[in-house]
């Protein structure tokens, strides 16, 4: 021990502590050291875990579960500090990657096998999110299995990512964004590699970023003078915010959709970023030359003067505070052809995230972005439409559209405060997501047949497990009960033959049915017959079709065969096929109804057991 007490207690002489001798006034006789356990370190825990179990809807349902030590969880992120020391914030046989084995980075080539980058010093995001999965899923000794994989920037994302497939891993959380590597539409080199771990049927959930009210998403419209248009005035060429701290570093980041499937694929369009203070004076600059990646010039992405990527950054390290006067960001385009296609992004972070305002008493944010969009927030790879991109309520969670015009994020958590033993307390979007990952990992050791798609159907479709992020009244949705899809389906179904004298079409991903024009009066007695008054009717299932009245040159209703789909089982195999959408519009095609997008996001509420099960292994969900 570092010290010593003495205390005095009635009838007996003073008791000194030293070591672990034991002396008693002046005739104690010493004893011999114990054999006793060395005292466990102590390590922090969430606090509130019960109480967001409870939120959640997870208790007593999914209390106890059998098997969920056999579930897979890997976190992607870019800082674990305290992971693998002697207290334990998690599992004891949660596995903790920093550096990955050279022969792994040779057979899967994911670049320069001598190329390390450790994680973040002094950093524990990546683990806190771990110890939230951990406190939803109960704190149970044995399960889930941990994963904590360095995914610090794009090269080590892509080795955490083949690592996890190598490792079948179940569920992939990424609280983190890339400002760059996508056009917000889902793609570009980041969703590249993503879109292995989806094809591999990992469950992805993606933080929504806390970029809340710090983004300014807008055309490329470019002016005479070569500077662009930006903000809501005709003439206005500046955007402006505030720095309300002093010894606060700010980051302005530019990006222009001109990302490539590739990365480092280069870009002939070529923008500059200045930020100036409110007297005209710049006071930093990002001027890169912007280039192809087949222009012979060595390895651009290492030089300090050009750029294979569409993006410009300035870090301003002594920006003063000044709370009564703006500063301006202005773009100013230097080469190649801009279309009304083209669109921009700018991005203000700080080092300082807030603090509570000394004249209001009231918590004030570092930055005030006064011309910020307030949508199409979400980056990469929160915009991708197999993701589960999990936001907060909070003012700073990322909200959409994507920039194809899709509702993002997919799921609210309408509490992610996250109180811990130690005294510390976070909230925000990557909260968000981590809670969402323990609901997710308890509902796939309840139903392990749990994929991508039947979250999706949860989070956009089914009204059990969504609560409008307007707080409507909560007792109406929970007695609302929605069907299983099937049940949906048929009850939609019956009402359309009942209503409608239209052509009817049903489809799902293994069966069709056609309806054609029913008459508009049955024929006479006479001439009655069933195949005159009914409509024609057309049934798919699997490789058999079914018509009546039967075509010209069959007899009857004989079935007919169809050629294999090209994902069908008869044209080929795959181990793990990818999840399927609809593809994503253009960035400038306008949704199917004209003016502003918006969108509602609906806050998560856990299905009971009974759905869940219900809903995996309805036949019209599978694949």
């Amino acid at each position: 021990m570092k010290g010593s007490m003495s205390v005095g207690l009635p009838g007996i002489g003073a008791v000194l502590l030293l070591g672990a001798w034991v002396v008693r006034g002046q005739d104690s006789v010493p004893t011999p050291p114990s054999h006793r356990q060395p005292r466990p370190v102590s390590a922090a825990r969430l606090a509130n875990a019960e109480e967001a179990r409870q939120h959640l809807g997870l208790t007593p349902a999914y209390d106890n579960l059998p098997g969920l030590e056999n579930i897979k969880v890997a976190v992607l992120d870019y800082g674990f500090d305290g992971s693998g020391g002697p207290r334990h914030y998690l599992p004891e046989d949660a596995v903790v990657v920093e550096h990955y084995d050279s022969e792994f980075v040779r057979r899967f080539k994911l670049g320069d096998a001598d190329y390390r980058k450790p994680f973040a010093p002094l950093n524990a995001h990546g683990r806190t999110m771990a110890q939230i999965i951990w406190a939803v899923t109960g704190f149970h000794p044995h399960g889930p299995k941990f994963y904590l994989l360095n995914a610090n920037g794009p090269t080590m994302l892509r080795r955490a990512v083949r690592y996890a497939i190598e490792n079948k891993i179940d569920i992939i959380l990424f609280s983190n964004t890339f400002e760059g590597g996508g056009n917000g539409d889902g793609r570009g080199p980041i969703n590249r590699i993503v879109a292995d771990a989806l094809a591999a049927d990992i469950i992805w959930i993606n933080a929504a970023g806390n970029c809340g009210g710090h983004v300014y998403n807008g055309p490329a419209d470019i002016l005479p003078s070569g500077y662009l248009r930006l903000g809501s005035g005709n003439e206005q060429t500046a955007l402006r915010f505030r720095n309300l701290l002093d010894e606060n570093t700010v980051t302005v980041t530019l990006t222009w959709n001109d990302y490539r499937e590739q990365e480092d694929a280069g870009t002939s369009k070529d923008l500059d970023l200045y930020v100036e203070d409110s007297s005209g004076h710049v006071v930093g600059s990002s001027e890169k030359k912007q280039v192809v990646a087949n222009s012979g010039t060595g390895d651009l992405s290492d030089t300090a003067a050009e750029s294979r990527n569409p993006r410009e950054r300035i870090v301003l390290t002594d920006l003063a505070a000044d709370r009564d006067h703006d500063y301006l960001i202005r773009v100013k385009a230097k080469s190649g052809t801009f279309t009304p296609e083209d669109r921009i992004r700018v991005l203000i972070t700080s080092s300082r995230e807030g603090f509570l305002d000394p004249m209001t008493g009231q918590p004030k944010e570092a930055i005030e972005f006064l011309d910020a969009s307030r949508r199409g927030e979400i980056y990469p790879p929160g915009d991708n439409p197999l993701v589960l991109t999990i936001g907060a309520t909070s003012p700073d969670s990322a909200v959409g559209p994507t920039a194809d015009h899709r509702r993002k994020p997919d799921i609210l958590i309408d509490n992610s405060q996250a109180a811990f033993t130690n005294g510390e307390m976070t909230y925000g979007a990557s909260n968000a997501a981590a809670y969402f990952a323990g609901v997710v990992t308890l509902l796939k050791a309840a139903e392990p047949e749990l994929r991508t798609r039947h979250l999706l159907w949860f989070a956009h479709q089914d009204k059990t497990t969504r609560m409008a992020s307007d707080r409507e009244d909560q007792t109406s949705i929970s007695n609302s009960r929605t069907p299983s899809p099937r049940l949906r389906r048929l009850q939609n179904l019956a009402s359309a033959l009942q209503n409608s004298n239209n052509p009817l079409q049903v489809r799902t991903p293994g069966f069709e049915l056609s309806l054609g024009s029913r008459p508009q009066a049955p024929p006479s007695a006479s001439s009655r017959s069933s195949q005159s008054f009914y409509p024609p009717v057309r049934v798919r299932a699997g490789d058999l079709e079914f018509r009546w009245p039967p075509p010209a040159g069959l007899n009857r209703a004989a079935p007919t065969a169809r050629a294999p789909a090209s994902g069908s089982p008869d044209a080929g195999t795959r181990a793990h096929p990818p999840e399927m959408l609809r593809s994503p519009r253009k960035a400038n095609e306008t949704p199917a109804a004209a003016g502003e997008v918006t969108q509602t996001t609906f806050i998560w509420r856990t299905p009971t057991r009974e759905h869940l099960a219900e809903v995996v292994r309805d036949q019209g969900l599978k694949e």
